[in-house]
């Protein structure tokens, strides 16, 4: 009873980081809610297993990396959704200009991050958009913390390359 509640709790708590890594992954909201339907359901199945090296949310970003690149094998394409078009009527023309620059600089970046291989796409998600530590981004994608800096470094060349007409 008391691994439910706790897994009831992490749901609360990570379930937005969890569908974030598997939208980042794989670029598809319906996908990504399987993934966290897989993640949790794993979780739920193998709390009793769960030997307490490292934090317990790098244990389920570890489950939810897996089921992402689970998901990610099963297919051939990974198709994007097209950015959000926020309504801008009535905005003043600074406030219309500033909104544009956002969108389009949010949707380059959101190209960016989608050329990087599955390894670098998770450090760099893991990391830089939930806030994971290096150590614990290391334990959920069960590498060393050196190679999550090394993926992390590479991550970041790509993505100056990526933007540098934004930058």
């Amino acid at each position: 009873m008391a691994s439910n509640a706790s897994i009831l709790d992490l749901y609360d708590r990570l379930v937005d980081g969890v569908y974030t890594l598997g939208y980042r992954l794989l670029g598809d909201p319906h996908l990504a809610e399987d993934v966290v339907q897989d993640t949790f359901l794993a979780a739920l199945r193998s709390i009793v297993s769960y030997r307490g090296e490292g934090p317990i949310e790098a244990w389920l970003y570890r489950i939810a990396y897996r089921a992402a690149i689970a998901q990610q094998r099963t297919r051939r394409d990974f198709p994007t959704d097209p950015v959000d078009i926020v309504d801008l009527a009535g905005a003043g023309s600074v406030d219309v200009e500033r909104s544009v620059l956002t969108l389009e600089l949010a949707a380059a970046l959101d190209r960016a991050i989608e050329t990087l291989t599955p390894p670098l796409k998770a450090a760099f998600v893991l990391r830089q958009i939930e806030g994971l530590s290096t150590r614990d981004v290391a334990h959920a994608l069960d590498v060393s913390e050196s190679s999550v800096k090394m993926r992390l470094a590479r991550a970041r060349t790509i993505l100056r390359t990526e933007l540098k007409g934004y930058l």
